[in-house]
C-alpha cells in the first residue's frame, strides 16, 4: 500500500497555518494517539487531521496549546468523522476543554450496516483492500522522535475516513438507517458533557458489586494504594498490580509476607511495594463495621423483580433476536438488555408515547419499534 503524504505540525504556527484550511473544510477526519499503556495518567501524543485532501500530525508534545483548532471542532457546520469516538472526544474533552460535534462515527455506521468485525483495520480491508499493521496501536506515542513508520500509521488512520464515511452514509441510506446512526453519533458527541463525580475506585472495578463490604474495603484499600504506587512509578496502574492478583489478594485476605509471597506474581516485588500492599489489606480488616464501604444501590446490583416482569424481559429479549436476526444487526443494536430492563418495567403503555419516560430507548427505536414493544408489553 502506498503511503500517504502528511505535513508534520511542531509549532503554533504551523498549527495555525494548517487551521486556516481546516476552517474551509465542511468535513474534518480527527484521530488521537494518546498513551495509557506506558506511562501513569493520560497523555495526549499526537492529533492527525485531513480534509480529505491533506493530512496534518499535530505533536501535541511539541504544540501544547490547540486552542485554534477548537473553532473548527465546535462548529456545527463542520461534520467531524472519526472511527471509535468515544475515547476521543472525551479526551478532547478532558484535556483540552473542546466539545468536538457534530460528529459521524465510522465505527457505529459499520456496526448499523451490519459489519460483526467492526475496527477500522477490518473496515477499511473489507471497503479498500487496506492493510493496516496493527502493531502500532499499542506503542508507546510518548516517545520523541516518532518514527518514520509511526508517523505513516498515523496518517493513514485519518487518510481514508472523508471517503469511507461518503459511502457508508450512501449504504445507510439505502437501508434506511441513516437516521438511525445520526441519533447514535449525536448521543455519543454528548456524552463527553458528562462529568464523572468523583467516587470510590471501587466503582471502576469489574466484579466489585458481587463483593460483601469487608472484600469491597479491601478492594478499595488496594486500589488506592495501587494508584500511589503507580504513580510513583510512573506507571500505569494496571501494569503495577493486575485485576487478577487484586483478586487473588481480597480471596486470601494475607496478612504476612509470607502468605502475600505465596500469591502468583508477587515473589519478585520488592520489600517495600510488598510491605505498601500488606497495609492495604490490614486497613482494611481493620476497619469498623460500621464505616464498610457499600456499593451504591442501582449500580449493577439489580433487585429482584416479579414473575410478570421475569416474563416481559424473556419475551423481548425473545423478539430482539429475532427482529435483530432478519436486520442483521447485533442485538444490542436493536434493544440493548439495559433497556430491555427499563422497558419490561413499563406499566401498561398503549402507544409509542407512552415509552418516552424510557430514557434509554433511543428516538429511533421508538419509531421503528414502538408498537411492537406496546404489543408485547400489554
Amino acid at each position: 500500500m502506498r503511503q500517504p503524504k502528511y505535513l508534520m505540525v511542531e509549532t503554533p504556527q504551523g498549527l495555525r497555518e494548517a487551521c486556516a484550511i481546516l476552517a474551509g473544510a465542511a468535513t474534518v477526519a480527527l484521530d488521537l494517539e494518546a498513551d495509557t499503556l506506558f506511562h501513569y495518567g493520560e497523555t495526549a501524543c499526537l492529533a492527525q487531521l485531513s480534509d480529505g485532501a491533506q493530512i496534518w500530525l499535530v505533536d501535541l508534545r511539541q504544540v501544547t496549546d490547540i486552542s485554534p483548532l477548537k473553532p473548527i471542532l465546535e462548529n456545527t457546520a463542520v461534520e467531524k468523522v472519526l472511527h471509535g469516538a468515544d475515547y476521543d472526544i472525551r479526551l478532547l474533552r478532558r484535556h483540552f476543554g473542546i466539545n468536538c460535534r457534530p460528529i459521524f462515527d465510522t465505527e457505529v455506521a459499520a456496526r448499523f450496516l451490519g459489519m460483526r468485525r467492526s475496527g477500522l483495520a477490518e473496515v477499511l480491508a473489507k471497503r479498500f483492500g487496506v492493510v493496516l499493521d496493527k502493531k502500532f496501536q499499542k506503542r508507546d506515542w510518548m516517545q520523541r522522535p516518532l518514527t518514520a513508520e509511526m508517523c505513516s500509521y498515523a496518517a493513514a488512520d485519518v487518510h481514508w475516513l472523508v471517503r469511507l464515511a461518503g459511502l457508508m452514509k450512501a449504504d445507510l441510506t439505502g437501508l434506511g438507517r441513516l437516521a438511525w446512526v445520526k441519533e447514535e453519533c449525536d448521543i455519543l458527541a454528548h456524552s463527553s458533557d458528562r462529568i464523572r463525580e468523583p467516587g470510590p475506585l471501587f466503582l471502576g472495578f469489574k466484579g466489585a458489586d458481587l463483593l460483601d463490604r469487608r472484600n469491597l474495603a479491601i478492594l478499595e484499600s488496594l486500589l488506592q494504594a495501587r494508584e500511589s504506587l503507580a504513580e510513583q512509578r510512573d506507571r500505569p496502574p494496571f501494569k503495577v498490580l493486575s485485576p487478577d492478583v487484586i483478586r487473588q489478594i481480597i480471596r486470601e485476605r494475607p496478612e504476612t509476607d509470607l502468605e502475600l509471597l505465596r500469591i502468583d506474581g508477587l515473589g519478585r516485588r520488592s520489600g517495600t511495594f510488598r510491605a505498601v500492599v500488606l497495609t492495604a489489606v490490614r486497613n482494611a480488616l481493620d476497619l469498623p463495621d460500621e464505616q464498610l464501604p457499600e456499593y451504591p444501590r442501582g449500580i449493577g446490583r439489580r433487585p429482584s423483580r416479579s414473575h410478570r416482569f421475569q416474563a416481559r424481559v424473556q419475551g423481548l429479549k425473545e423478539w430482539r433476536d429475532s427482529r435483530s436476526a432478519a436486520l442483521g444487526l447485533d442485538g444490542s443494536l436493536v434493544c440493548a438488555n439495559s433497556v430491555i430492563q427499563e422497558l419490561a418495567a413499563v406499566k401498561c403503555p398503549v402507544t409509542p408515547d407512552d415509552l418516552g419516560r424510557v430514557k434509554r430507548l433511543r428516538k429511533w427505536q421508538n419509531r421503528e419499534f414502538g408498537a411492537e414493544i406496546c404489543n408485547l408489553l400489554r
